[in-house]
């Protein structure tokens, strides 16, 4: 069987219906500044501590495990984006997401629907390296957003209770 390989670049690619990428294919984002960032548009579930890999930018992680686990993001690039979800709320242990480096370089708000809580979002402007998804409050539903600017983690988190995601140093 031959195997032909295709290789061009298409600046301004508008799709208006539908674009396959084969096994193995990856769409590549090229930025401003000359680096590029791989897309990954798919879909994990995790139960165990893992590191992300940048070239799995876009993807969403579904954290799924009633004890605890780490998952570690990339270093910084420009254009890194990561969705956590939570599948099954930690009953015994926390799920924590962790910088690479203890730089704190995440920066953001948590939001919350809890109406006993605070009205105003939690923001975390100084920086930490460490966002935790408290054991016994984080729900099934609970979410952290983050995008990459190069140097600092840029997080959205929206929860159900009050303080069930933290970030700190």
């Amino acid at each position: 069987m031959t195997t032909t390989k295709l290789w061009k670049t298409f600046t301004n690619l508008i799709v208006e219906k539908t674009m396959t990428i084969g096994v193995g294919g990856r769409l590549v984002q090229k930025n401003s500044d000359g680096t590029s960032v791989a897309a990954d548009m798919g879909a994990e579930i995790l139960t165990a501590t893992r590191t992300v890999r940048p070239e799995e930018s876009g993807k969403t992680f579904f954290l799924n495990s009633a004890t605890e686990f780490v998952t570690t993001l990339p270093a910084p690039a420009l254009g890194l984006k990561f969705r956590f979800v939570v599948k099954a709320g930690p009953a015994s242990a926390s799920y924590t997401i962790v910088t690479s480096g203890s730089a704190n370089i995440i920066k953001g708000q948590v939001y919350t629907v809890d109406v006993n809580s605070a009205t105003d979002p939690d923001f975390e402007t100084s920086g930490g390296d460490t966002i935790t998804l408290v054991d016994t409050k984080c729900v099934a539903g609970d979410q952290v957003d983050l995008v990459c600017d190069g140097t600092n983690w840029f997080m959205q988190a929206f929860c159900s209770v009050f303080d069930a995601i933290t970030v700190t140093t």
